[in-house]
């Protein structure tokens, strides 16, 4: 079922049959009044009308869970929440949801449930994908060229969207829609991070990441009802999410997808680390490419996921995880783990005017990339530039800041907008604002050499470091196993002639 899951929000009197703001493919979504818009959605987005204490009319979108066992969950969150203050009620939220009324869009902590704005027919509309948009605009879509699976930068840059004339939220920004784009007051800055308590030490700070962890797997457990799986790597990420999740104390089973380019130590180790668990693994195997799935993902996706989850629908291999499950997930770890240190130049500052380009030339983008990724990342940069607190008194190193609004907001996104399409979805755990919060605060050599994932790991599960995570293998063998898909992308970029586009 093609946008499975997704939603459009367009202003009132535009709406009823044969408006290409509600096409035949969205007949069946569901359609609410939000106060001079509506918003419609698919039937199986999950969605709550909460009303406020000072009135305001709140509408959830997606999943989300509370990770402080001292506050209300989101719902009662909500009924008791005033509009003025509304950061403070979800920065404790963890999962991928969407925060809305007729003057203000939120975003979860790494804008993992998308919000694309643009104009159709001259009217202003949002939509949670691309590929959503694409349909809106018709014949009028303009694409850029398809992305690479790790060849440049292979997202489309924040704000940029892929398509002409259609701008993507970050995850720091709050939009008005009652305002035009480029209006006063249209987009205004969130700080994504809360301040931290004085005395903040190292054990205090392992004892609050494993409690917001183990709360947030405990309450979507609670929550949601639905199977809950974890996709096993020899990995620090999994590894953390496997401890947490038998700390929780719920049941859960594992699966890793087999595929060429899967590593010796990640075929061999989760069976042993499931068994060391207590519970079940599946090593699921992938059966033949299907094009006409390809194409559906594509269509679903309007080409944002370049990533092997795509793959993994198009061969099959997602019809063998659990019906409606919902896939634990780590891929917000890294915000906090220094992971583009060492591939960005350290020191750079967003109002230089160098510093797109060196970006843009740590991801060789100048042979993967169109231009508008250049464009999109100087429009993020100045974005930066003019809102370098991210917390009180709190500054972000860039190549982490470029991780969370980058990486997580744009290429990890489009990963669980596609698994959407396989009626499974992604979850992830350390999607929460005040997780995020505490890791950063952590010493720069200890989340650089990832020794609190370990150390939490210990604190929850220490038999599960009897396996060592992520064993190196030899540098040949390591290359080997990466040369085919190199040598395609390679072959592609050299077969491409690039001309100047505009963003």
């Amino acid at each position: 079922m093609l946008h499975r899951r997704q939603f459009i929000v367009f202003r009132h009197g535009h709406g009823g049959h044969g408006n290409p703001l509600q096409p035949d493919w969205a007949s069946d979504w569901v359609v609410r009044d939000i106060g001079g818009f509506h918003l419609i959605h698919c039937p199986e987005l999950p969605v709550q009308r909460v009303l406020g204490a000072d009135g305001t009319v709140w509408h959830l979108l997606g999943i989300a869970v509370q990770t402080d066992p001292a506050r209300p969950d989101p719902a009662d969150a909500l009924a008791e929440s005033r509009a003025d203050t509304i950061t403070d009620t979800y920065r404790s939220w963890a999962g991928r949801w969407l925060l809305l009324n007729n003057r203000a869009v939120h975003l979860d902590a790494g804008g993992t449930l998308g919000c694309f704005y643009g104009e159709v027919d001259g009217e202003p509309v949002l939509a949670s994908s691309a590929g959503v948009m694409a349909e809106l605009l018709g014949d009028r879509a303009q694409f850029r060229r398809r992305l690479m699976h790790e060849a440049g930068l292979d997202w489309y840059p924040l704000p940029g969207s892929g398509l002409k004339g259609v701008r993507r939220l970050l995850p720091t920004q709050v939009l008005d829609p009652a305002r035009r784009p480029g209006e006063e007051g249209f987009l205004t800055f969130r700080r994504p991070f809360p301040p931290l308590l004085p005395g903040f030490d190292y054990e205090l700070a392992l004892g609050r990441m494993e409690s917001i962890l183990v709360s947030a797997i405990r309450g979507l457990h609670r929550a949601t009802g639905r199977p809950l799986v974890l996709q096993l790597t020899a990995g620090y990420d999994t590894r953390l999410l496997l401890a947490a999740a038998r700390k929780a104390e719920v049941s859960f089973s594992t699966f890793t997808f087999d595929h060429p380019d899967l590593t010796p130590a990640d075929r061999k180790l989760p069976p042993k680390l499931a068994l060391l668990a207590g519970v079940e693994h599946r090593m699921i195997e992938a059966g033949p490419i299907d094009r006409t799935r390809v194409r559906d993902h594509a269509r679903h996706t309007g080409g944002h996921s370049a990533a092997l989850d795509g793959e993994f629908y198009a061969n099959g291999a997602w019809d063998q995880v659990p019906a409606d499950s919902i896939v634990l997930h780590g891929g917000v770890f890294e915000v906090a783990r220094c992971f583009y240190w060492s591939q960005i130049p350290p020191g750079l500052e967003p109002s230089d005017e160098e510093t797109a380009a060196r970006i843009f030339g740590a991801f060789r983008g100048e042979l993967y990339n169109p231009l508008s990724h250049y464009d999109a990342l100087k429009e993020w940069l100045d974005w930066v530039a003019h809102t370098p607190e991210v917390a009180p008194d709190m500054t972000m190193d860039l190549r982490d800041r470029f991780y969370l609004e980058q990486r997580v907001a744009g290429w990890l996104s489009a990963i669980d907008q596609g698994v959407d399409l396989t009626g499974r979805q992604l979850f992830q755990v350390g999607n929460c604002q005040d997780f995020m919060a505490v890791a950063l605060s952590l010493p720069v050599e200890v989340r650089r050499a990832s020794r609190h994932h370990a150390d939490l790991v210990r604190r929850m599960a220490p038999e599960l470091m009897r396996e060592p995570i992520n064993p190196r293998q030899p540098a040949v063998l390591n290359q080997l196993r990466k040369l085919p898909r190199r040598l395609n992308k390679l072959r592609s970029a050299l077969g491409h002639h690039w001309t100047r586009e505009t963003a």
